[in-house]
Order: C-alpha cells, then structure tokens, then sequence
C-alpha cells in the first residue's frame, strides 16, 4: 500500500515537471515576440507544434525516468538537486535540438533556447526546493519517519547517531543500537538504547518495525557483515553501509562503481572534475595561442641557435609527466650538444640538494643560451607538449626518471597531477629554495587547485620571468 502511495506521488511530480517545462516552452516562445520583432507579448505563428511539445515531453520523461534518485529527497543536499536539474534541462534541450535539426524545423534561435533553458532550471528547481520543505517540514513534525537500527557502538556509530539527531528534517527514528557481541551491561548513547547483539538482528526485525539497518563498520568487523547482510535482504529491510575501512590523511573517499561493482575510491587528487575539464580545453587553447603568437620569435631564436653552435636547434630529454608517464619534453637548445655527456663529470658542483641537479654557472651553456635562459625563451617549445597533453601551462615542472627514482614516497605523490611551463615553484624563487621545500611547493599547488589559484601563478610569472629572477 505505501510503496503504491509513493509510485503514485512520484508519478504526479514527474506531471509537474512535464507541465511546468511546457509552460517554460511557451513563456520563451511569446518572449521571442518581444525580443526579435518589438510586438506585443504573444505567441507567434509556428512556435508551437504538438509534435515538438510531444517530443519535449518524452525527452524529459525519459531523461527525469532513468535517474532513479530523481525523486528520492530525504538526504538529497540542494547542490545535487541543482545538478539534477541542470542535467535533465541541458541534455534535454541538445536531444531536442538534434530533433528540431532532423525535421528542419528553423524556427527557433539562440535566445530562444538560452531562454527556454533558464525558465525551465528555475522553475524544476523551484518545484524540487517546495517539494523538500514541505518534506522535510512533515518530517520534523513525525510524519514519514523511518525506524532505524544502528549495528556499532563505536565512534562510526555515535557520528551516525549524532547525524540522524541533528537531522531531523530527513525523517529517521533511531529506536536502538546492537553490539557486535553479547553485553549484560546496560549502555546507551544519547538517550539511545543498547537493545541487544548482532546475534539478535533477525528476531529485532521479526517482531518490530524496522526500515533502515545501519551497520557503522570499522574494517575489524567487516567478516561478520554478511550474514547480517543476507538476513536485511531476506525480510525486505534496507540496509546501509557505513565503513571506516582506512583512515587517511590527504585522501579523500569516492563512493562509485568499478568494475560493474560498488567500490570505494581513495585519492589525493581534485574532485573539481568540471574545472579539470575546464583546466585542460584552457591549457589547449593557451597553447595554440601562444604558439601562433610566438612563432616569430621563435623562429628568429631556432636561425641564431643554428648560427652560433653546432647541433639541433631543439633539445629533447625524457621526463616524467602524470602518474611516472614518459614524454619527451622540448626545449631550445641552450648548451653543448654533448652537455648530457658531460654531467657526470659536473655532479660534484651541484648547488641543489636532494635529488634536482642545477648549477648556476654551468660551463655546457652557451652565449645565446644564457640570454634565453634568463628570460625563458628556452621554454617556449614546451607549448607544443602543453597542445598535445603531456604538460599543463601551470602545475608542477616534469622531473627526469634520474631524479624520480631518489624520490622519496612522499614526494612520489608530486607525479599525481599533469606538469607545467610554470608554477609555486617558479613564483616563488625557484632555484633558492632547497628540494624539500621544491617538493612541499609543487605538493602544497596539488592540494590547494584551482583555477583561480592557476590564474593567480600565470600573472604572478609574468613579472617573474621579465625581471629574470631565480634561475
């Protein structure tokens, strides 16, 4: 009876939005006559089809049907909802417009779908937002609630009790804890009753009112899960995982599929997966701007590179881009075509620590290479690495296999994130910091990402490299 009740309502939600993105349609096809022909607020001839409107609607049915979770609001935070929505209406309108683009029907424009597209996201979202008030209000109130067992006495269960009290808008009753082994004592958390063992989950559920069993698991108790696990599924009762399998520092959890399986992913890296995306088109559109910009001056520097010392007008070196990847890196040749030949003979005079090899006077340099280095024009062919992928237009500098192999395995973790032309390192004194504190730089961009934080290092290298300071 409750779950017709609930298919029922979730049917009438799904009319909703079908209707309020029919009403969006029509208000942005009467905006067009105001916007494009100065008339009066109205419908103009050809702007409404039955069989677009039909479209419309079994594309967003479709879209709104196949996320499950659509209509599931007891945990939803207004971000997911957002995102909900902003997909459902961005997806939609593209169908949609490869459906206007299949019939050739041209009537609409631009400003007709950007239109379209705004009144839509707000009113769906609108909707969803009353919707979870009014849930949540009913909630509060002890309607709709959800009895909820938490296996655990542990710290995973008390943060799970304190979250559930401090929410009571999404409608959990925790009526009890279990141990995970049989106590005489009586014991209780926040007014929240000890009821009995693990042992004792199938009678609990036989002979109460039982929804949610939450198994607050640390990784020592993970083997006696599963049998609880089958009992939950045997009698119908949801059951919830929650896990505190590694504890870490730096990574942070992701909760996914892997493998056609759940899976728990751990990593150091951004979660910002929009700006990453955003990162690379800007570091492939950077680099082939700069590049055309660039191409006469560098042209200029290859004949006086060919003119004044024998060998390529190009150095390449491998080196080590994301995750340990080879690449080969390119520069302008600034020393000696035999000059990696004569670096053992050099590591004596090294005036890095660690595993970096610098030296401020290398004697393999050439005349012109000194000038190019000092204003790093020698690192203009590293463009061509950023447009193919290998390297980022800022990020951490691309180490040589030599130097990764010293590494120690908290410096491995500088490999986590694709290298740059540029970074902390360079804005903030490049060769006069030692390598540790190199590392803790290239570390600390890894951590702190973003693209402000990108933008910020571009303006600052700017000045940096113009008044030749560090290197």
């Amino acid at each position: 009876m409750l779950r017709d009740r609930i298919l029922t309502l979730r049917r009438m939600h799904l009319a909703s939005d079908l209707l309020l993105t029919i009403v969006a349609f029509i208000i942005a096809s009467a905006s067009e006559s105001v916007v494009h022909f100065g008339l009066p607020f109205r419908i103009l001839p050809g702007f409404l089809s039955a069989a677009n409107l039909l479209v419309l609607c079994a594309i967003w049915g479709a879209l709104i049907y196949r996320e499950k979770a659509s209509y599931i609001y007891r945990t939803k935070p207004f971000r997911q909802i957002m995102k909900e929505v902003l997909y459902v209406v961005v997806v939609g309108t593209v169908l949609f417009t490869f459906w206007l683009f299949a019939t050739k029907y041209e009537v609409y424009d631009r400003s007709f779908f950007a239109l379209f597209m705004a009144i839509d996201a707000v009113m769906l979202y609108g909707l969803r937002v009353f919707v979870l008030f009014m849930l949540h209000y009913l909630r509060s109130k002890g309607y709709n609630n959800q009895n909820v067992i938490i296996v655990g006495t542990g710290d995973s269960a008390k943060r799970a009790v304190d979250d559930l009290k401090a929410h009571p808008e999404w409608g959990f009753r925790v009526i009890g804890l279990l141990d995970w082994e049989d106590k005489t004592s009586l014991w209780r958390y926040r007014d929240i009753p000890l009821i009995g063992s693990l042992s004792q989950l199938p009678d609990i559920m036989q002979n109460g009112h039982v929804d949610y069993v939450i198994f607050a698991v640390g990784h020592e108790h993970l083997d006696k899960v599963d049998p609880s696990f089958a009992v939950c599924e045997e009698m119908g009762v949801q059951a919830c995982l929650i896990a505190d399998f590694f504890s870490t520092n730096k990574a942070r959890k992701e909760i996914t599929e892997f493998l056609g399986r759940p899976a728990v992913i751990y990593s150091t890296t951004t979660d910002r997966k929009v700006q990453i995306v955003a990162k690379s088109l800007l570091d492939r559109v950077g680099a082939a701007l700069g590049l055309v910009l660039a191409s006469p001056l560098m042209i200029a520097v290859a004949i006086v590179i060919r003119l004044t010392s024998r060998g390529p007008v190009l150095f390449r070196q491998e080196r080590c881009g994301l995750n340990g990847r080879r690449f080969t890196v390119l520069k302008f040749r600034t020393m000696v075509q035999n000059a990696e030949e004569l670096k053992a003979s050099l590591i004596p005079l090294n005036e890095m620590d660690g595993a970096a090899f610098k030296i401020k006077d290398d004697p393999r340099i050439t005349r012109i290479g000194k000038l190019l280095r000092k204003s790093s024009i020698d690192e203009l062919p590293q463009l061509i690495n950023v447009a193919k992928g290998q390297m980022s237009l800022v990020g951490p500098r691309p180490p040589v296999p030599d130097e990764v192999q010293q590494y120690d395995r908290w410096q491995r973790r500088k490999l986590s994130m694709k290298p740059g032309l540029t970074g902390l390192w360079q804005v903030g004194g490049r060769n006069n910091v030692s390598f540790d504190e190199w590392m803790k730089m290239d570390l600390k961009y890894i951590d702190n990402w973003s693209l402000w934080l990108d933008t910020k290092i571009l303006l600052k290298t700017i000045p940096t490299v113009i008044n030749a300071t560090g290197k």
